[in-house]
């Protein structure tokens, strides 16, 4: 692998695409957050992206495993010198874990509107499924996992 997918430490760094599918993932708390900082119509902003609130909560609770996956990816370090290297072995599951529970919540909204055409379900499962492409064929993402668990135990011996 070349060294630019190296940090100064000699450990792989995520790949940007990682983080675009993260993000991608989180997408319901930005949608929240960024209604929570508009303060004269936030409930306006909500409905707009989650016309039930159901949706917002059901979404919400579907994002915690990517938002997991975002913590121990942001304090990788931390984990690291504290041993706690058996958590970067969750991050894939998490992964396909998010993925899934929001292909079935698209599917059960689509089943809901009697499978009635919608772009905004159609490009959400369009991106839900390159994403389950990427984590589950990306080399970069197990060679990352598999070296950051290395690192660990090299280190313990």
């Amino acid at each position: 692998m070349p060294l630019k997918y190296y940090d100064e430490a000699g450990r792989v760094i995520p790949a940007a695409a990682l983080y675009w599918c993260l993000l991608f993932m989180c997408r319901s708390y930005l949608v929240f957050i960024a209604a929570l900082s508009f303060r004269q119509d936030s409930s306006g902003l909500l409905a707009l992206f989650y016309p039930d609130k159901g949706y917002l909560y059901t979404s919400l609770l579907g994002a915690i495993p990517a938002l997991v996956v975002l913590l121990i990816i942001s304090f990788r370090e931390k984990i690291r010198n504290r041993a706690y290297s058996g958590l970067f072995s969750l991050i894939k599951p998490l992964l396909l874990l998010t993925l899934l529970a929001d292909i079935a919540f698209h599917i059960g909204m689509a089943n809901k509107q009697y499978w009635e055409f919608s772009w905004l379900i159609a490009l959400t499962l369009l991106a839900d499924m390159l994403c389950l492409y990427f984590v589950g064929k990306d080399r970069h993402l197990s060679f990352m996992l598999r070296d950051w668990v290395k690192v660990k135990t090299l280190g313990t011996h």
